[in-house]
C-alpha cells in the first residue's frame, strides 16, 4: 500500500518540471511550449524566419524559455503534428483556453462564494448552470469570444486571471511569498 498524505499527492501531481514535449508539459511550463510555437509562427509568416532555421530556432527558444537542451528534432520542432497538418496559429487557442478558464472560475467564484464548498461536495448543478447561463447556451450568437466575455462577464478576455491563478497555486505550493 501507499501511505501519502493529500498533500503529498497534490504537490507531486503539479510538480514543476520544464520537458521537451508540449503534451507532457507541467502546468505553469505549458504556456511557454505555447508561446514558442507561436513566435516561431509569427516569423515564418513575417518571412522573418526560414523554414530550414526553425531547427535552430527552436533549439535556442527552448533553451532561453525552459533552460532544456534539445539533442534531436523528434523531440524537438517535429514532436507536434500540426504543422504537417498546416495547422499554422492553432498553439496559441490553447492558452486562450487557459486564460479563459481562469476568468470564468474568477467570475464564478465571485457569484457563488461557496464555490469551494460545491465543488468539494461534488455538487456541480449550480456551477453547470452558471457555465450554461454565462457560455454554453449562447453558441455561436456572439462574434467573437471577447464579445462574448464582456457581454456576460462584463470585461474582455484578461490574462491578469490566469497569472493569478498560476502565481497563488504555485507560490502556495512551492512555499514562496
Amino acid at each position: 500500500g501507499f501511505d501519502y498524505s493529500p498533500e503529498e499527492v497534490y504537490g507531486a501531481v503539479n510538480a514543476v518540471s520544464p520537458s521537451f514535449i508540449r503534451v507532457e508539459a507541467d502546468e505553469l511550463t505549458y504556456p511557454l511550449h505555447v508561446i514558442l510555437r507561436y513566435q516561431i509562427e509569427a516569423d515564418i509568416i513575417a518571412g522573418d524566419l526560414n523554414v530550414e532555421d526553425i531547427p535552430q530556432r527552436w533549439n535556442a527558444d527552448m533553451k532561453r524559455l525552459l533552460g532544456v537542451d534539445v539533442e534531436n528534432d523528434a523531440d524537438g520542432c517535429l514532436q507536434d503534428m500540426h504543422w504537417s497538418a498546416l495547422a499554422i496559429g492553432y498553439f496559441p487557442t490553447y492558452l486562450i483556453g487557459a486564460a479563459t478558464a481562469a476568468q470564468l472560475e474568477h467570475f464564478c467564484r465571485k457569484d457563488f462564494p461557496n464555490f469551494d464548498d460545491l465543488v468539494e461536495k461534488g455538487e456541480f448543478s449550480p456551477l453547470r448552470e452558471w457555465l450554461t447561463e454565462k457560455v454554453h447556451k449562447h453558441g455561436s450568437r456572439y462574434e467573437s469570444l471577447d464579445a462574448m466575455l464582456e457581454a456576460e462577464l462584463g470585461e474582455k478576455l484578461n490574462p491578469k486571471y490566469f497569472i493569478k491563478y498560476l502565481t497563488s497555486k504555485y507560490s502556495d505550493l512551492y512555499g514562496l511569498d
